[in-house]
C-alpha cells in the first residue's frame, strides 16, 4: 500500500512538472496590483517608466489592463503572452530589482506571478500574430471541482465549436492555471473593442439545435447541467477590464 501511494505521488508530481515544460504549449503570465489609496496616478507613472525601460522588445512585451467593474475595480492586471518554457530561464534580475526599488512601495496588494497555459479546446478566433491589444477584455474566472474538470472542459470546447459553426467572429481564449494558484481554476477571456453587440449571420437553426445536431440530441441540456455541477458554489466571476496603453509595451 505504501509503495502504491508513493508511486501515485510520483506520477502526479511528474505530470505537474511536465505541464510547465511542454514545448508544444504556450504560457501566459499575469500579475495583479492594487495601488495604495491615493497613489493610483503615481503607480501608473512608475509602471509606465519601468515598462519603457525593461519591456521594449517582443520577448519582454507586457500589456496592462485596469479592472473597471466589480469589487476589484481599480486593480491593474499585467499580462505577458505567448511564452515558451525557455522564457522562464531568462535572467530578469535587474528588472525585478528595479520594480522592488521603484514601484512596489506604491502597491497595497499583489497576486504575485500566476502562470497559465492557453488551451486550444475552448479557444476561438485567436491569432498570436495579431499584436494589436483589444480595448476591452471580459474575464470570466471559473473555479472547478476536482472531479468536474472533464465536464467543464467538454462544455467549453463544444461551445467554441458551435460558435465557430455559426460563424461567430469574437475572440475567446481559454486558460488554466499552471503555477501560482488553484490548478482547477480556468479563465475565459473574451476580447472586444466596442460594447456594441456582435452582428451574427442569419442562421437556419437555433444555437440549441446546432449544438444537439453536432453532439447528439439532448446534449446541450446534459452538458450544461454537468457544467453547472462542475463549478464550486463561488465558481464563476465576471469582470470587465480596459486596456491602459501608457502602462504597456508600444506595439
Amino acid at each position: 500500500m505504501k509503495k502504491l501511494v508513493l508511486f501515485t505521488l510520483a506520477i502526479l508530481m511528474s505530470a505537474s512538472i511536465y505541464s510547465q515544460r511542454n514545448d508544444n504549449s504556450d504560457y501566459w503570465n499575469t500579475w495583479e496590483y492594487t495601488p495604495k489609496e491615493g497613489m493610483h496616478e503615481d503607480f501608473e507613472k512608475a509602471v509606465a517608466k519601468k515598462t519603457a525601460m525593461f519591456n521594449k522588445t517582443s520577448e519582454t512585451a507586457i500589456l496592462t489592463y485596469r479592472i473597471i467593474t466589480g469589487p476589484n475595480s481599480g486593480t491593474y492586471v499585467r499580462v505577458e503572452s505567448n511564452k515558451s518554457p525557455s522564457d522562464y530561464d531568462l535572467d530578469r534580475t535587474a528588472e525585478g530589482k528595479y520594480w522592488n526599488q521603484n514601484v512596489s512601495n506604491l502597491v497595497a496588494n499583489t497576486s504575485g506571478q500566476v502562470r497559465w497555459q492557453r488551451l486550444n479546446d475552448g479557444t476561438l478566433n485567436y491569432n498570436p500574430e495579431n499584436k494589436t491589444p483589444a480595448k476591452y477584455v471580459e474575464r470570466t474566472t471559473y473555479n472547478v471541482k476536482a472531479d468536474g474538470v472533464m465536464h467543464f472542459r467538454r462544455f467549453m470546447s463544444r461551445l467554441a465549436k458551435v460558435i465557430e459553426k455559426r460563424e461567430g467572429t469574437g475572440t475567446r481564449i481559454l486558460f488554466r492555471v499552471v503555477s501560482g494558484g488553484n490548478r482547477n481554476q480556468f479563465v475565459l477571456a473574451s476580447t472586444f473593442d466596442t460594447f456594441k453587440s456582435e452582428a451574427w449571420p442569419e442562421q437556419e437553426n437555433t444555437f440549441r439545435e446546432d449544438y444537439n445536431k453536432m453532439f447528439g440530441w439532448g446534449s446541450i441540456e446534459e452538458d450544461s447541467k454537468n457544467f453547472d455541477a462542475s463549478l464550486e458554489y463561488w465558481g464563476e466571476q465576471v469582470e470587465t477590464m480596459q486596456f491602459v496603453p501608457e502602462m504597456s509595451t508600444k506595439s
